[in-house]
């Protein structure tokens, strides 16, 4: 199961395009990470690079605690749901590598469910040991998926007509997802009780979102965008990530309408050698609402 799905996180933009400027990590900051999350023997080739962007990714932008944990007045109590229909699962994924596209979900899903687990006070025993074994189950599923496999559920090809799309999870009680909350959950009744019970609940929609106009101020500047995520793994592998041609850097055409949603890092040249760079989160507005500009400046904000 991949939570929540490649284009979970639409369904939930509602306002107009935004654009906010941020500086991406470099290569120390990314580094830093493997601290806290070391590399497993299992590990795929490539997977740790993607791991590593993933919880830089999740710690950019987190959800707020008092988000983590509901109460549905039902009379269960809080509940901490691990799957997130708010959560961005970056999916200008025809700009990642193919290690990149075959991981990317996995990587995201279980650094964001670390995180929170840990931001929400379970210790370690109650979670480290299944969340081991779920990110485990996960990459090696993902291991086996075929390159076709893999760009079907990334969304970069479409399925022909009554071709089986690969992301069918089965019974629900064997998923990955499942035996997780179940060996979480054992834990928490019986170290720390007092702690939001855990579940699986899930129901998110999707959607496209409404189109983008980008422009620069004053105009003529060249605009280069990259996915945030794929600049991060990048950085891990190569000695200058702001080289247009190290990284899937892409020329966006200024004044006319695009498909953009989500954090990209840039760099917009000016003919007269000005070039500003950074990162920004851009927020499309629903399916069928008119299109958005977001403008780069060359000076200000």
């Amino acid at each position: 199961m991949r939570i929540g799905g490649m284009m979970a996180a639409l369904a939930a933009l509602a306002g107009p395009a935004a654009a906010q400027a941020q500086t991406p990590p470099d290569a120390a900051a990314l580094k830093a990470i493997e601290a806290k999350v070391p590399p497993q023997s299992w590990y795929p080739e490539g997977y740790y690079d993607v791991r590593i962007a993933a919880e830089a990714q999740v710690a950019e932008h987190p959800r707020a605690v008092k988000d983590l944990a509901f109460d549905w007045g039902d009379g269960n109590g809080k509940r901490y749901d691990i799957i997130d229909c708010s959560a961005e699962y970056y999916t200008d994924s025809a700009e990642y590598d193919a290690v990149t596209l075959r991981y990317v979900t996995d990587a995201v899903d279980i650094s964001r469910i670390r995180s929170e687990l840990e931001r929400l006070g379970f210790p370690l025993a109650v979670y480290a040991e299944p969340l081991a074994a779920f990110e485990r189950a996960r990459v090696e599923a993902a291991a086996k998926l075929s390159e076709r496999e893999v760009r079907l559920i990334a969304g970069v090809e479409m399925p022909a007509e009554d071709e089986p799309y690969p992301d069918d999870v089965g019974d629900y009680e064997d998923s990955a997802e499942y035996k997780f909350v179940q060996a979480v959950e054992a834990n928490r009744k019986r170290l720390a009780p007092k702690l939001p019970a855990v579940t699986l609940e899930g129901g998110c929609g999707a959607g496209d979102g409404a189109p983008v106009i980008v422009k620069t101020s004053p105009p003529g500047g060249e605009v280069l965008l990259v996915n945030a995520f794929a600049f991060k793994v990048c950085t891990r592998k190569k000695t200058d990530p702001w080289d247009r041609f190290a990284c899937k850097w892409n020329e966006i055409e200024t004044g006319v309408e695009k498909q953009l949603s989500g954090r990209y890092v840039y760099q917009v040249k000016w003919p007269d050698g000005v070039v500003r760079k950074g990162t920004r989160e851009i927020i499309a507005g629903p399916d069928g609402d008119p299109a958005s500009t977001v403008t780069f400046r060359k000076t200000g904000s």
